[in-house]
């Protein structure tokens, strides 16, 4: 028996699937020349990348439902004010971060989404300049992303090694 809040097992499942895969589509596009040589070429680079995106974004869309339905336990103190704050923020920001990549990643292409090669999602078509629009936010959002991850990752060591509390193992 558990003496500290534990997430229930199918968010537990929702939050590792979807780092294992964001963590995989940013490798993917930072060695892109390298995973181009792998994967077969560009074109399957992209095809992963765009495909990957449709799965982060279903599996939050499901993620968001999920902590709705079931909440989300209480593994910081009360009294831990600023603590609860910065993690509801990050946890809030990462949510819609993985939520506006993949839609500005599908609306800056102006092209067809195949994912996996199986389902094609057809374009969506705008004036040129929403393209760019689109393909910055992506862009911006994605360095973000990155940023929140490690501050994230950081808070949950942070807690492991420094507060020696329970933060962490409620999601393992």
């Amino acid at each position: 028996m558990q003496d500290y809040p534990q997430y229930r097992p199918k968010q537990k499942w929702i939050h590792w699937l979807s780092a294992v895969i964001t963590i995989l589509i940013s490798l993917i596009m930072f060695i892109k020349i390298q995973a181009a040589y792998v994967l077969g070429g560009m074109s399957q680079v992209f095809l992963l990348h765009k495909s990957f995106g449709v799965v982060i974004f279903i599996l939050t869309v499901w993620r968001i439902v999920v902590v709705i339905q079931d909440k989300v336990p209480d593994v910081l103190p009360e009294q831990a004010k600023f603590q609860r704050a910065l993690s509801k923020s990050v946890q809030g920001m990462l949510y819609i971060l993985l939520v506006i990549l993949p839609l500005s990643g599908y609306l800056m292409s102006g092209h067809s989404l195949e994912v996996f090669g199986i389902i094609s999602i057809p374009a969506i078509d705008m004036p040129d300049d929403w393209y760019s629009f689109f393909h910055a936010a992506h862009k911006v959002c994605a360095y973000i992303l990155i940023l929140l991850l490690i501050l994230h990752i950081t808070g949950a060591l942070y807690h492991y090694f420094c507060c020696k509390d329970k933060v962490l193992q409620s999601m393992l």
